[in-house]
C-alpha cells in the first residue's frame, strides 16, 4: 500500500513524509497530503537521489520549505487566493490528478523548493547549475528559497524571478552561462 512509503527513508538524508509535510499551507491545515499515484514516489525518491542529497553532502543542512502538493492541498492553497502558484507548470504535484481525473501538472517529474542553512542560495544556485542534471529551476534571490524539478525532459531550463517596484515577479529565462554572472 502507498501509504506504508510515507515513514520510508527515500534518500540518504530524507524520507518521504519530509515532502508530503512540508510548506506553509500543509502545516497550517494539517491536510493528509498524501501520493496517490506510485510515480510520484517514484519521482520524489529520484530528486532526493540525485538532487538533494549531492546538495546536502556539498553544503550541509538544507530546509524543504514547499514539496509535495495533492489535489486537496492544492484547493486549500487556491483558497488563500496565492498568485505565486503554477500548479500547471510548477511539477509539485508529481504524478497526481485533480476531480477530473487530469493530470494536476503536465509537466510530471517533481519538484521541491529548498534553501540550504549555512549558505546563500545563489552559490548554491550556481553549484547546481554547474554539478546537477535538473528540469527546471527558478531562482528568487540570494536569501530565498530555490526552486528544483526533474521530470521526463530534464531541460536544465534556469528561469530567475526578478521583483519589479510594484511587488510582482516577472520571470526571465537565462542561458547557464548569463546565470554564471549574476552576482546578487
Amino acid at each position: 500500500m502507498i501509504i506504508n512509503m510515507y515513514e520510508q527513508q527515500c534518500s540518504k538524508y530524507f524520507k518521504y513524509k519530509d515532502f508530503i509535510e512540508c510548506g506553509e499551507t500543509q502545516h497550517q491545515t494539517g491536510i493528509k497530503n498524501y501520493p496517490l499515484d506510485y510515480r510520484t514516489f517514484h519521482s520524489i525518491e529520484q530528486l532526493a537521489v540525485t538532487i538533494l542529497d549531492p546538495v546536502v553532502d556539498q553544503f550541509g543542512q538544507i530546509k524543504l520549505t514547499y514539496g509535495f502538493c495533492s489535489n486537496e492541498l492544492l484547493l486549500q492553497i487556491k483558497k488563500k487566493h496565492n498568485p505565486g502558484i503554477s500548479p500547471q507548470i510548477d511539477q509539485h504535484s508529481g504524478y497526481e490528478r485533480n476531480s477530473r481525473n487530469t493530470y494536476i501538472c503536465k509537466r510530471a517529474g517533481f519538484a521541491c523548493d529548498f534553501y540550504a542553512v549555512n549558505t546563500d542560495s545563489l552559490a548554491v544556485a550556481k553549484w547546481v547549475i554547474e554539478n546537477l542534471s535538473f528540469d527546471r529551476f527558478y531562482y528568487y534571490g540570494k536569501s530565498r528559497p530555490i526552486h528544483i524539478s526533474i521530470g521526463p525532459e530534464m531541460n536544465s531550463a534556469i528561469t530567475i524571478l526578478e521583483t519589479l517596484p510594484n511587488g510582482r515577479r516577472m520571470p526571465r529565462n537565462l542561458k547557464k552561462e548569463k546565470f554564471f554572472l549574476r552576482q546578487e
